[in-house]
């Protein structure tokens, strides 16, 4: 066993704290952990400490053998069984080879060696660092995490040491791809090659992948049932179960009139003609059809499938039918991603609405204003003068400049003398009694209003 403490050293400058180097009989190369404390003491006690409990878990004390074992072996071991249960297990191809590719190059990158290496620090801090798209962080923390459910479900961990992390926010989840209009379908068929624009046809009208459609034979097709249907074999399908797809005669036109004399029930269809995305740019261009507009989203081979959902989603299709003909699990899945808001008939859809009116009502007392369609000046100062009646405040209301005015013009001017002849001392004619009086003449009845409103 080897164990020490030292100072790191960051750019010339050594820490102020204390770290340890220990490697144990049992690993295949020293682990460094930091202590995070000053003192020299308090870190020999620390490592001492720490050194124990590595003991046990080294040492399997209260840990089951099979878990124990699988300590010291290295993951590429673990990752080989792994693939062999996937194999028996009858993944997909693709699967496969993503598990066979990525989960190699994600331990190379986190620096993992055995299972004790991967921790949720080691992972983000990668994560972190890397140039990689929030969806590729995503697509291998979801591999990684099911690597280490079957390394659970064979007892070769207790707990899965990814369980706390997160996944990246992903905005452009379904958002970088657009389905076709009709009339674009209509112009990327009239310009594409007979035989490729069968493909599209197919692929719009049934809704099937790439590798899905690539691996398709004549025997998969009855032509002669009504109507007619097309099976797709568990083998091909992404969820491994058997679908079949009822068939549109402009499908079943299109595919038979490219069969050849010679072509058996085990030949391959479109094997090998599947459009490359290279090959769809030249035919998008002859249609019209820009490969990516204005908002950054693509047309590539898996947005005729978003195409085909779309397009169940404009036509009145429900939501249950669609979901069962895009063959999803989840209902999100078919309406979030698979559904292309735009090309929605949102006005037309809108128009269908029942029209509603409001019913005849009869006049209330307050409504005879708008009886007698006084000006909305009037109108106001009449609600502004019931508001005032009610809460018994007049000071501080202001009326409109025409309202006072009109009040004004209806309203005696104030004598500047007594009943005795005698003139009012300024006090008296401008003070405070004064002005309570002018306000108190501006508060006009209904009945005042109305006869300004008629004779004006």
């Amino acid at each position: 066993m080897i164990a020490f403490l030292f100072q790191p050293s960051l750019h010339g400058e050594k820490s102020r704290l204390w770290s340890t180097r220990i490697r144990l009989e049992e690993w295949p190369r020293p682990r460094t952990f930091r202590l995070h404390v000053t003192d020299k003491r308090v870190a020999d006690q620390k490592m001492r400490e720490l050194i124990s409990e590595l003991e046990r878990e080294t040492h399997g004390v209260g840990i089951p053998k099979p878990t124990r074992e699988a300590l010291r072996i290295e993951l590429t071991v673990h990752h080989a069984a792994f693939l062999k249960a996937c194999e028996a297990s009858k993944l997909s191809a693709n699967t496969l080879t993503k598990y066979r590719h990525s989960l190699p190059l994600l331990f190379t990158r986190c620096k993992w060696t055995t299972i004790r290496d991967v921790t949720p620090a080691s992972f983000k801090n990668w994560r972190d660092h890397s140039d990689l798209s929030p969806k590729s962080v995503n697509d291998l923390l979801g591999s990684m995490r099911t690597f280490l459910l079957w390394m659970k479900r064979e007892r070769l961990i207790l707990v899965d040491p990814l369980a706390e992390v997160q996944k990246v926010a992903n905005t452009g989840v379904g958002s970088f791809r657009r389905a076709l209009s009709a009339d674009d379908v209509r112009r990327l068929l009239e310009k594409s090659p007979i035989y490729r624009a069968t493909v599209y046809l197919t692929m719009i009208y049934t809704g099937l992948r790439r590798n899905e459609l690539n691996g398709l034979k004549w025997g998969d097709f009855n032509f002669t049932a009504n109507p007619p249907t097309l099976k797709v074999p568990s083998s091909l399908s992404k969820n491994r179960k058997e679908s079949t797809h009822y068939l549109r005669p402009e499908v079943v036109t299109a595919v038979q009139a490219i069969r050849p004399q010679w072509a058996q029930a085990e030949h391959f269809v479109f094997q090998g003609q599947i459009p490359r995305v290279q090959t769809l740019m030249k035919d998008l261009a002859a249609a019209g059809i820009p490969f990516e507009d204005a908002r950054g989203r693509r047309v590539d081979i898996h947005a005729l499938r978003k195409t085909f959902g779309t397009l169940l989603a404009s036509s009145g299709v429900s939501p249950r039918v669609s979901m069962e003909l895009m063959r999803h699990s989840d209902m999100k899945l078919t309406m979030g991603v698979y559904t292309d808001v735009v090309q929605l008939p949102i006005i037309e859809e809108t128009s269908r609405l029942p029209s509603f009116t409001l019913p005849p009502r009869e006049e209330k007392k307050g409504d005879a204003l708008l009886r007698l369609k006084l000006p909305a000046v009037a109108i106001v100062a009449q609600r502004a003068s019931q508001r005032a009646a009610q809460t018994g405040v007049a000071e501080g209301r202001e009326l409109s400049s025409s309202v006072a005015q009109v009040e004004m013009t209806n309203v005696a001017k104030p004598s500047d003398t007594d009943a005795f002849g005698r003139k009012k001392t300024p006090g008296v004619a401008t003070g405070r009694f004064g002005k309570m009086e002018r306000e108190k003449r501006l508060e006009l009845s209904t009945s005042t209003l109305a006869r300004w409103c008629s004779t004006n």
